[in-house]
């Protein structure tokens, strides 16, 4: 079974475009941190940036090139067709799919993604709340999510094209239980309850925010989940500015 990190990622994003090659910090763009990260954190697991056939996201594909990792380019609006189009160019069984906005992405955690995976098959895995819910339904903004090549090629089948599923690619294995196995695992004991984080990067405001964040993160050389909230909650600003931009921004 050959394994790979596929980051889900274009230019024309409607409330911040552009968002993941804007300057964020020092020369690093978001989408630089976002792929160290993984090659530090994965190293042997190949990483292919999936992108579109738009002209504005060329852009991409020579980010790919500089960091030595693969591309490929797909539909726009069918994540699931360009995922499968990937898998399928590079010889993909097994996946993690990431979202390109997640500059506090714990990619440490793909390796017990596999693992948990070689132990339990299963259709989909990630992490979830108590109340069951993915955390992809959040706006953690920290795990990714694990399938096959198989079960997206069995979602396409059934999905027939339907937006809801073609985009958000993973919703239809979750959300269908008679058709799919799903598995979600617990999530860190500091996360279980909280509902009023938000690491993911949608906006100008969670722009600013994370980056002010992330600069205090890194230049106090901190690393680890529970360092992040620690910095975190030593600023009740941070978490009141989270929890308005949650309530701006629906899952």
């Amino acid at each position: 079974m050959t394994d790979g990190i596929l980051i889900q990622a274009r230019t024309g994003s409607t409330r911040l475009p552009n968002k993941i090659l804007l300057p964020f910090y020092g020369q690093q763009r978001l989408i630089d941190i976002l792929i160290s990260r993984i090659r530090s954190a994965c190293p042997g697991i190949p990483v292919i940036l999936a992108t579109t056939r738009r002209p504005q996201d060329d852009v991409l594909e020579e980010v790919a090139r500089q960091h030595g990792i693969f591309s490929f380019r797909g539909e726009e609006d069918n994540v699931l067709d360009r995922f499968l189009g990937a898998a399928d160019t590079y010889g993909i069984d097994r996946l993690i799919r990431v979202c390109s906005d997640n500059p506090f992405l714990q990619a440490e955690s793909f390796n017990e993604l596999f693992r948990e995976h070689s132990a339990a098959p299963a259709d989909y895995i990630s992490y979830g709340f108590p109340d069951g819910r993915p955390v992809i339904r959040s706006h953690l903004g920290l795990f990714a999510e694990l399938t096959t090549t198989d079960a997206l090629k069995r979602v396409a089948a059934r999905a027939a094209g339907r937006p809801e599923y073609v985009e958000h690619l993973t919703t239809y294995l979750y959300t269908h239980p008679g058709q799919f196995s799903s598995r979600l695992l617990p999530l860190p004991e500091s996360l279980r309850q909280r509902s009023d984080l938000r690491f993911t990067l949608d906006t100008p405001e969670d722009f600013s925010l994370l980056q002010e964040l992330y600069a205090l993160f890194a230049e106090r050389e901190l690393s680890g989940l529970e360092s992040l909230l620690e910095l975190v909650e030593e600023n009740p600003g941070y978490v009141s500015e989270m929890r308005k931009n949650i309530r701006e921004n629906g899952k």
